[in-house]
């Protein structure tokens, strides 16, 4: 629910909205054209979730509730990418900037909750902050790959969700956007405040009990891979955007198409 279903809806909402490429100006799918008329109301709903959303993972204490809170505020940041653009044209870097924030949103959330479920499988609770405390010395591995995956969250580089926010700000730079490309950048900096957080507790906290908590072969195999679709992607975007841009017919082939293909 946290990641398939949202990935699928915005497909869909991608292809009912439209696009118009820049390699085919005059193909315009889906409602382009009402651009000037729903363009105000993605403003208000943008600016509103960002809000509401951050505003409330400020105060929370339980930590499925706070990444629940942190995904709806993601949303609004993709929603930047859809008002970016002209009033008739959508920007090719707002919706690049879509397409892959939700490549690496699927990974790095994935990890975020598949820590919290794995403490839940060796009878640590796991949904307040408390929970985490001290984590690093019961369970140093899992500790560390829960820093990358909420530091990706925040957008911080070299991790992959940097590249997501990037596009997206640029893309409302690039259209003369200022305002929200501020706000966007200033709720970000708001989710690295309550990132750090559960961060400091891990790191920082005194745990209750002592000694290693075990890790099943099966929970590592996948925090790992999620991990390193994480850092992968970040440290080595390229071939990623490549298949962006072939998906948006802004390059004709890639060599990522190919292997798709």
């Amino acid at each position: 629910m946290s990641v398939a279903v949202k990935a699928a809806g915005w497909a869909m909402l991608l292809r009912v909205l439209g696009a118009t490429y820049p390699t085919f100006p005059n193909a315009v799918l889906g409602l382009a054209a009402m651009r000037p008329i729903y363009v105000p109301l993605f403003v208000f709903v943008s600016i509103a979730t960002m809000t509401g959303a951050n505003f409330a993972a400020l105060t929370q204490t339980n930590t499925k509730r706070l990444l629940a809170y942190s995904s709806i505020a993601h949303v609004g940041y993709m929603l930047l990418g859809l008002i970016a653009g002209t009033p008739t044209q959508l920007s090719a870097d707002g919706i690049k900037g879509i397409l892959i924030y939700l490549l690496v949103y699927t990974f790095m959330n994935l990890g975020a909750f598949g820590v919290i479920t794995s403490l839940r499988h060796r009878n640590v609770i796991g949904d307040e902050l408390d929970d985490l405390n001290g984590l690093y010395s019961r369970a140093p591995v899992e500790a560390v790959l829960m820093l990358i995956f909420l530091l990706s969250l925040a957008g911080i580089p070299p991790l992959a969700g940097f590249w997501g926010k990037y596009f997206i700000f640029f893309s409302l730079i690039e259209t003369k956007h200022y305002v929200l490309a501020a706000l966007g950048v200033l709720y970000s900096v708001f989710g690295l405040y309550y990132y750090l957080k559960m961060a400091n507790a891990m790191f920082m906290g005194k745990a209750e009990e002592s000694g290693l908590l075990p890790v099943s072969w099966t929970m590592r195999a996948a925090l790992g891979v999620t991990a390193f679709a994480t850092l992968f992607i970040g440290i080595m975007p390229d071939r990623f955007i490549s298949l962006v841009n072939w998906s948006l017919i802004i390059v004709p082939n890639s060599p990522v198409a190919r292997i798709v293909r």
